[in-house]
C-alpha cells in the first residue's frame, strides 16, 4: 500500500523502508536481480531523505533480501554493524533482529571462528536478558547449539538451555522452519546423512518456507 501511494503520489520519506520491506518479501531467484536494483535503489533513497532514524530497519530489511546476493559475510558484518548502530540510537527491538539475522548468516557463511561466534552469540544472549527483552532469544538458542556441536559436540560448550521440537511444534510456528533449517545444516557437517536427509524431507513438508534457504536445503540435499 505504501509503495502504491509512493507510485501514484511521488516518493517521500516513508518511501525507502516500504519498497526495502517489499522487495525482502517479494524476492525470488527468478527476479532476483531486478529487487536487487529496486532495493539499491530505496538504500540510496534513504540516504538522500537523510534517515538516520529508520537506517537500521532499511538495511536489515536489506540484507533478509537483497543484501544476500552480495554474500553471506558481507551480511552478516553489516548487520554486526547495524546491530550497534540500533542498540546506541535506542532501538534495541530492530538491533536484536539484525543480531539475529547476522547470526544466522555468520554460521551458514563460516564468516567467523567458531570460538569468536560462540562468545558473540552468548553477548546477545546476555544483552536480551539484561534488556528482558524475549526478542530472537530461541533463535541464538538455535544457532549457539549449533556451533556448539560444531566445536565440540557440546562436550564442554554446551548450555542447560537448549531449544527443542517441543518449543516449536506448531505447523504455524516460524521458528519450525529455523529448527529444520539446523538439523539439516548440523547432520550433514558431522556426518549424520540419514538423519539430515530427514530433516529435509520434514523441511520440505512446510506450507510456505523462506525462499533462499529452501534453496540452501536443496543445496545440501544434493551434496
Amino acid at each position: 500500500k505504501m509503495v502504491q501511494l509512493s507510485l501514484r503520489h511521488g516518493v517521500c520519506q516513508y518511501t525507502p523502508q516500504a519498497l526495502m520491506i517489499l522487495s525482502s518479501i517479494v524476492i525470488r531467484f527468478d527476479n532476483a536481480e531486478f529487487i536487487r536494483r529496486i532495493a539499491k535503489n530505496a538504500m540510496l533513497l534513504a540516504e538522500r531523505f537523510d534517515l538516520s532514524d529508520e537506517m537500521v530497519d532499511v538495511h536489515l530489511h536489506f540484507h533478509r533480501g537483497a543484501g544476500q546476493l552480495d554474500s553471506y559475510q558481507l551480511c552478516a558484518t553489516q548487520l554486526r554493524k547495524s546491530f550497534a548502530s540500533g542498540l546506541s540510537s535506542g532501538n534495541a527491538n530492530i538491533a536484536f533482529f539484525c543480531a539475529g539475522q547476522g547470526v544466522q548468516f555468520s554460521v551458514i557463511s563460516a564468516e567467523k571462528d567458531l570460538i569468536s561466534l560462540l562468545q558473540e552469540i552468548d553477548y546477545y544472549r546476555n544483552l536480551l536478558e539484561i534488556y528482558k527483552s524475549e526478542l530472537t532469544k530461541y533463535c541464538l538458542l538455535c544457532y549457539r547449539e549449533t556451533v556448539s556441536t560444531f566445536i565440540d559436540k557440546g562436550k564442554t560448550t554446551a548450555i542447560e538451555a537448549k531449544l527443542t521440537f517441543a518449543d516449536v511444534s506448531d505447523p504455524g510456528n516460524k521458528l519450525l522452519e529455523m529448527f529444520y533449517f539446523h538439523q539439516v545444516f548440523k547432520n550433514y557437517w558431522i556426518g549424520y546423512a540419514e538423519r539430515c536427509d530427514h530433516y529435509v524431507q520434514r523441511y520440505g513438508e512446510l506450507s510456505q518456507p523462506r525462499h533462499f534457504e529452501a534453496y540452501i536445503i536443496k543445496f545440501y540435499h544434493g551434496l
